[in-house]
């Protein structure tokens, strides 16, 4: 690493993590009395000029986005020949951190974060971008007014613009929650995204993965396990979940928003047991808009689900038919009916 202790006004205080191309700082502005984060690409790839144009890309990326809950870059710069962005710092960490405190995390947390989590991913969708690697550590956590918390995506590194591929066919993500296509070498659209958000949500739902194992494991993919049959959770959530997770993109949600609208719907009014991480310390973001029928990019050789409605599933023990109480009620007429007409029968033959 070869960035300095100063960048301009900035002082590096710590390193924050380090990936196989880039390393993440804290630096902190004195002036401003804030702190940042910079990533900056690993020395041994800086001299690579596609790592080094897929890094630059990410900030640019990042910069449009210009999204609440998407990271946001302020600057970019170059030192000794090493490209470095800065952009938002997450001070509580990420998901993956929370859910390492609380698993599982508690239904109205879940909710709420990954209802933010889909407005970002939304965001990105609409500048044609397809994350492909959701995941929690790819989700961060930052404190919002009133002591909230807000949800940030974040590492595009692995991402690429929709509009200038006709094929994304370069197999990124992590196997637990990347979606069955992607290890397939096919073309992937935003779908994939919805099965990795889906993912995200069962983990923290139930404590458990969807899958365990490498990218073999997602050549025959299965639905996991229903997740009202591993926590304290409603069945009307299990077909929500089992449509996110579908292994086949064209029976999933088309986009996240429909995924996540859902999701909330399904969950409504459902607390489970007390949460050790309130929801009121959750910043809560204007609701999801119904999904419009604009167009959204797609790769070649992919077709686009209609958005079908989701049936509601019958509980146990209910009937589609007649009430109980009227069907007691047509039995008891019929058996009058036949004794009467029994009694009339032997009145007339003794007469006879």
């Amino acid at each position: 690493m070869s960035l300095p202790d100063r960048l301009g006004r900035l002082r590096r205080v710590e390193r924050l993590g380090v990936g196989g191309f880039a390393t993440v700082w804290l630096y902190h502005d004195d002036e401003l009395r804030s702190d940042v984060a910079v990533k900056a690409l690993a020395d041994n790839w800086a001299q690579r000029f596609d790592i080094r144009e897929r890094f630059l890309e990410e900030a640019r990326i990042l910069r449009r986005a210009d999204s609440d809950h998407v990271v946001r870059v302020y600057d970019i710069g170059e030192h000794d020949g090493t490209p470095y962005f800065v952009m938002s710092y997450a001070d509580r960490g990420s998901l993956a951190d929370l859910m390492e405190k609380s698993a599982p995390v508690p239904v109205p947390t879940t909710v709420e974060l990954i209802r933010q989590a889909g407005l970002g991913l939304s965001v990105l969708h609409e500048h044609g971008v397809v994350h492909r690697d959701i995941k929690p550590q790819n989700l961060l956590l930052r404190t919002a007014g009133s002591g909230g918390t807000r949800l940030l995506v974040a590492d595009l590194g692995v991402a690429k613009a929709m509009l200038h591929a006709s094929g994304l066919t370069q197999v990124v993500g992590t196997p637990s929650y990347m979606a069955p296509e992607q290890a397939a070498g096919i073309g992937i659209d935003i779908r994939a995204d919805v099965h990795a958000l889906g993912a995200v949500a069962y983990h923290m739902l139930t404590g458990k993965l969807v899958r365990e194992g490498g990218i073999s494991d997602l050549i025959d993919a299965r639905l996991p396990q229903a997740p009202s049959a591993i926590a304290d959770l409603p069945r009307s959530v299990d077909e929500v979940m089992f449509r996110a997770l579908h292994p086949r993109p064209e029976e999933r949600w088309p986009d996240v928003a429909t995924f996540t609208r859902e999701f909330g719907r399904a969950l409504a009014g459902h607390t489970g047991t007390a949460p050790p991480y309130s929801q009121a310390t959750v910043t809560h973001s204007p609701p999801l808009a119904s999904p419009s029928p604009s167009p959204r990019p797609r790769t070649a050789g992919t077709s686009t689900p209609s958005a079908t409605p989701l049936s509601t599933p019958q509980p146990a023990g209910e009937s589609r038919g007649m009430p109980g109480w009227m069907l007691a009620v047509l039995c008891l007429l019929v058996l009058a009916t036949t004794f009467v007409a029994s009694y009339a029968v032997t009145v007339l033959l003794e007469r006879g």
